[in-house]
């Protein structure tokens, strides 16, 4: 079957409950439902987990899995709600949203690989300082993403992991480098998630399957931590890390949660530039080329 889009519909893993979870909504619409208690945490993220699992099996889009720890976590930070409620404490911005990761960062007890034989069963010993900030924003990270060796191609290929496939035709590219990104959030085993950037690694898997994916001015999001290997150098080509999801507002929705925040406890060299809620003059005029 060339175009699996249709099989987390019909494989029959998934209840009605968890369908419509990871279906119907997103990021910003879900968010508003586990903040209001109609969802538990533990309800998405279990409803998410197992949906990227059927998306890797489908497309070979994820490196790393944490399912379990995702779901201890969900359980705690439902505690948190009902203890926030008889309290009236604030709820974090991303309380109990489920975001996945481009394997590029560390996550804690987990390999950054990259696709590099060299780096596997090298656990990172810390959170990334992106990684560190969306935890305690409230998120639940349960997955880490496919991208090309060497982070540097635009086919999401390793001899680790094999290449990640296009789950609206299997023939196709997901993209690169951010290809595992963006096949997981075109079957919506995630709805939002967290890629890098130079030259288009956010933006060509966006168009490839499909989604939103937006690449901010560098050094405006930590990337401390992040697996960055471009030589020495290199300056002027740096990476910068932005948002990839299934709606437009999701993106803005996790750079403003970010941008809100003290970026600047999480990296030192971030530039700590307020959230500015700027209203376009006019139309914005889009160029599209038609061939090349």
């Amino acid at each position: 079957m060339s175009n699996v889009m249709e099989a987390p519909l019909t494989c029959g893993l998934l209840n009605e409950t968890e369908y419509q979870i990871t279906s119907d909504y997103d990021a910003t619409a879900l968010l508003d439902l586990l903040k209001n208690g109609v969802l538990t945490v533990e309800q998405a993220t279990i409803a998410f987990c197992k949906r990227a699992a059927i998306a890797h099996q489908l497309t070979n889009c994820l490196t790393e899995i944490f399912f379990s720890a995702a779901i201890e976590r969900a359980k705690t930070l439902d505690l948190q709600y009902a203890s926030a409620k008889s309290t009236g404490k604030p709820l974090p911005p991303l309380f109990g949203l489920p975001i996945s990761l481009k394997d590029s960062f560390d996550v804690a007890g987990y390999d950054t690989s990259t696709g590099l034989g060299c780096y596997v069963n090298s656990p990172a010993s810390e959170n990334s300082a992106l990684a560190a900030m969306l935890l305690d924003l409230g998120a639940i990270l349960y997955c880490k993403t496919n991208l090309p060796q060497s982070i540097i191609t635009g086919d999401s290929h390793n001899n680790i992991f094999g290449r990640t496939l296009n789950p609206r035709n299997k023939s196709l590219t997901a993209g690169g480098s951010t290809g595992g990104e963006g096949a997981l959030l075109a079957l919506r085993g995630s709805i939002l998630g967290v890629g890098t950037d130079i030259g288009g690694s956010i933006r060509v898997p966006a168009v490839c399957n499909g989604i939103y994916g937006f690449r901010p001015s560098v050094g405006l999001i930590p990337h401390g931590g992040v697996r960055d290997l471009t030589p020495p150098g290199t300056d002027g080509v740096k990476s910068t890390v932005g948002p990839m999801a299934t709606s437009l507002r999701d993106c803005e929705l996790l750079l403003k949660s970010i941008l809100q925040a003290d970026t600047w406890k999480y990296d030192s060299t971030v530039i700590s530039i307020p959230w500015l809620d700027v209203k376009p003059a006019h139309k914005l005029r889009i160029g599209v080329a038609q061939d090349d």
